[in-house]
């Protein structure tokens, strides 16, 4: 082994990796080395090396332990990316202000607008405490920008166009449904990600923070607040925080309505058959009310089945984008009919006590791709 390769020190876990195998190729090697010189230089956990080792060994030598025969076209291949990466670095090197932001046109990234400083220019002032033991850097004041709804504008393009998360439009406005907006319609867009709440009863900045896991100094300074009391209905900004599954679902238009108003009697899962006295499993939602009740479909779809089936009695069924599928049993009589298009709220029948059931009420299933989920999970079932 000549020792001026010995000597040869790359920077870089993937450049040693290149300096090895362009050794190996040349059969300016030998393993003993090869192994000492890994266990030295990769910068891997002791536990990965010997796994790592093993494997690089096998595959550059046959059952006899010697080297595999020269690969020329493996060598170009390195080679190649070698001088492509020469190249870029090269291009960047000579055309630095290719790759400047204009002041203009700063974008967003987070909840910080990038900026021309450096950390010297930088007061203890520009800080807060994060309530992690830590600091942070103030986000700017928040603010709306006033946007124009153009031709081909939806929620999702401009979020992406400004760097902003949908979440943080949908709180910032009131759409009537937010697949379809309106052109020439104003929206308002804040320069901060996060999303705005309704202050309830009792809510105050501190039990705000301790909820959605954000320092009380950060949404005081971003609201401008001077006291860490609330008054019921404010809208307070929260920096940094997205909604949950279920509440983007409802933000979205995606999610279920009640069906019907009514006491829940039963939940979805394993329960005591009212008829056998057995643990059986019950396939949704039981929602007790008077013969008659209307009931709505719950989301936006196509009536796909109505008529009696066995246990439900009369049923309907309707089905939704995105492989949902609601069921509705027990009715008393049905309102729509199959191939019918119906919209979220629309009356689709009434309440009754067909099939095999205790008493009147409304059986509720969702199904999602041929799998039952709990209804609980996937509807605002606020039910009085």
């Amino acid at each position: 082994m000549i020792k001026k390769y010995r000597k040869l020190k790359l920077s870089g876990y993937k450049w040693r990796l290149f300096y090895y195998k362009l050794l190996i190729l040349l059969k300016e090697i030998d393993l003993t080395w090869l192994k000492l010189q890994l266990n030295r230089r990769l910068n891997l956990p002791r536990r990965f090396r010997f796994i790592f080792i093993r494997k690089l060994i096998t595959r550059i030598t046959d059952t006899t332990g010697n080297f595999r025969g020269f690969d020329k076209n493996y060598l170009l291949k390195i080679l190649k990316k070698l001088a492509f990466s020469t190249l870029i670095i090269l291009f960047i090197t000579l055309f630095p202000s290719c790759f400047n932001f204009p002041p203009e046109n700063l974008p967003y990234y987070g909840s910080f607008q990038w900026k021309s400083f450096t950390l010297s220019k930088l007061s203890a002032g520009d800080f807060i405490e994060n309530g992690r033991g830590g600091l942070e850097l103030l986000p700017p004041k928040l603010r709306l920008i006033e946007y124009t709804v153009k031709p081909g504008d939806t929620l999702w393009g401009i979020a992406r166009k400004y760097n902003i998360d949908p979440d943080s439009i949908i709180s910032s406005n009131s759409f009537s449904n937010v697949h379809k907006l309106r052109i020439g319609d104003v929206i308002y867009l804040p320069n901060i990600r996060g999303i705005f709440i309704s202050i309830s009863d009792k809510e105050t900045v501190y039990s705000l923070s301790k909820k959605y896991n954000v320092s009380t100094d950060l949404i005081m300074e971003v609201n401008d607040l001077e006291s860490p009391v609330l008054a019921p209905g404010m809208k307070i900004f929260l920096p940094g925080v997205r909604y949950n599954i279920m509440k983007r679902a409802f933000a979205l238009g995606e999610a279920f309505d009640k069906p019907v108003r009514g006491r829940l009697t039963s939940r979805f899962g394993y329960r005591r058959d009212p008829f056998t006295g057995k643990i059986s499993f019950h396939t949704g939602i039981d929602i007790a009310n008077r013969i008659g009740a209307a009931v709505h479909a719950a989301r936006d779809g196509v009536v796909t089945f109505v008529g009696l089936k066995r246990g439900y009695g009369l049923e309907i069924q309707i089905k939704h984008r995105f492989g949902y599928k609601t069921v509705y049993g027990h009715l008393l009589a049905a309102r729509v009919k199959v191939g019918q298009n119906v919209k979220r709220g629309q009356i689709i029948g009434f309440v009754g006590n067909t099939g095999r059931s205790t008493g009147p009420h409304l059986h509720f299933e969702v199904w999602l791709k041929s799998r039952l989920i709990d209804p609980m999970t996937q509807t605002n079932m606020a039910i009085r």
